[in-house]
């Protein structure tokens, strides 16, 4: 699951994510449903011994499902949620003595209200957020079997009380984007030979049929890319830059560089080298960068 346990600061549910004991009529019989996820579809799972599209279960097909384990269920709960086009979330839990998890219960991303104390707030500095909890009330509960240790579906809601993000544009919810290993492998190897980040992404929207099954957007590549030249750097820029010039004056005896700090950061850089110097005393002339042109307008 990418969503965190934790509620943001002014929209909360109707519960936080603390020791809670649920009740529940479900015995605890050996002969629980066996559910495993099908490797080579993402999308199907084999309930009872019948594949079945995430999409075609029923209410009473999720009821009753066992896991082998609590990310398991997250994750299909979380392949659920995408498939019908909601977000779904951590909510509440119960622990043992020893700290470990009995049980869990996932809800709809739009569960809870806002505190009422958000909206009288009177020294207010900035606008509201647009609301986003409307008091859903879908949700998945379910719980560990003490004996055999299977994860149990023990409650399930389905209804949301709010319109479902349409088939279309499911795949730009940004819970649903990732670069997994592969294409950032791929990503990386393509900008090491020089492709622009442009026609990387078109390459593998290509190869993988369309927009939507590409699991992320341009921008996304973007941030990759920017985070791993980031990475590279490992004090900075600025240092990058310093380090840079410096070689360049142990091999150029004519070489010229000043800088000024601004609360022990780097605030302005002017440098020259050998060949620069040389032209201006046979030509005057001079070339100047503006990197800040336009950068506000």
């Amino acid at each position: 699951m990418d969503n965190n346990d934790k509620p943001s600061n002014e929209e909360v549910g109707n519960s936080q994510d603390s020791s809670y004991d649920f009740d529940s009529s479900s015995d605890e019989s050996d002969d629980m449903a066996g559910v495993t996820s099908d490797a080579a579809e993402a999308n199907v799972i084999n309930v009872d011994g019948t594949e079945k599209l995430i999409t075609d279960l029923t209410s009473e097909d999720v009821r009753g499902l066992t896991f082998d384990s609590e990310s398991e269920v997250c994750d299909f709960y979380s392949k659920y949620a995408k498939c019908h086009g909601f977000v779904s979330r951590k909510d509440v839990k119960s622990v043992d003595a020893n700290g470990n998890i009995n049980s869990r219960q996932l809800v709809c991303n739009r569960a809870g209200v806002r505190h009422w104390k958000h909206f009288k707030r009177e020294n207010r500095q900035r606008e509201h957020k647009p609301i986003t909890r409307v008091n859903c009330q879908a949700k998945i509960r379910f719980t560990r079997h003490l004996r055999s240790g299977k994860w149990k579906v023990i409650a399930f809601e389905g209804k949301h009380n709010h319109p479902l993000c349409p088939l279309k544009f499911r795949h730009l919810i940004p819970a649903n984007r990732w670069l997994d290993d592969a294409d950032k492998a791929q990503a990386d190897s393509m900008r090491a030979f020089g492709v622009r980040t442009c026609h990387i992404m078109g390459y593998i929207v290509a190869q993988k049929g369309g927009f939507d099954k590409a699991g992320f957007t341009h921008k996304d590549l973007h941030n990759h890319i920017a985070r791993t030249k980031r990475g590279k750097i490992k004090e900075g820029d600025a240092y990058a830059a310093l380090g840079y010039l410096s070689s360049l004056s142990d091999n150029d005896p004519l070489f010229f560089g000043k800088l000024t700090l601004d609360n022990g950061k780097l605030d302005k850089l002017a440098w020259a080298d050998g060949a620069s110097i040389v032209d201006y005393e046979c030509f005057g002339d001079v070339l100047a960068f503006d990197t800040t042109y336009k950068k506000n307008v």
